[in-house]
């Protein structure tokens, strides 16, 4: 009786965790020089990582808030609606291991990106308009499509 007591508890714990974890769909990455200039091979991998991660429709809002004056930057990656692999992009960061003697890194979970007084980069995808001819790009900060001529 004590066992499935515990062996309950644990399962709702675990469901609790993995509750919680669904609703961060974005990370806040930081990686910046503390003194020395950043970590340049782990600030590039960072950069590719993100990059790949946006140029596979994983992450479609990518919201860079400052740069740092040592290198790197702060920034906001948010998931693509429906990205399922959101989770081994975020693997994929927290594997970076910068020099700490040289480099600050974080990535922490967050619910969603906010893009109040940021620069959006939007992904660079392109729609075709009912015409056949024209085609529109998205267009910051909330990234959706733009219209097509005539459309309001």
């Amino acid at each position: 009786m004590i066992k499935m007591k515990l062996s309950f508890a644990v399962t709702l714990m675990l469901l609790g965790i993995s509750n919680a974890n669904a609703g961060n769909r974005a990370v806040e990455i930081d990686i910046g020089g503390i003194g020395p200039a950043v970590d340049a091979a782990a600030f590039e991998t960072v950069r590719q990582v993100v990059g790949h991660a946006v140029a596979t429709g994983t992450v479609d809002k990518f919201i860079v808030k400052g740069y740092g004056i040592e290198g790197g930057f702060s920034a906001c990656a948010q998931a693509a609606p429906g990205a399922k692999p959101f989770g081994s992009f975020v693997k994929q960061l927290n594997s970076i291991k910068p020099n700490r003697n040289t480099t600050a890194y974080s990535v922490r979970p967050v619910a969603a990106c906010t893009d109040e007084d940021q620069i959006v980069f939007c992904t660079q995808e392109v729609k075709m308009c009912p015409d056949g001819i024209t085609y529109v790009g998205r267009i910051a900060p909330g990234c959706g499509f733009a219209p097509c001529p005539g459309e309001k």
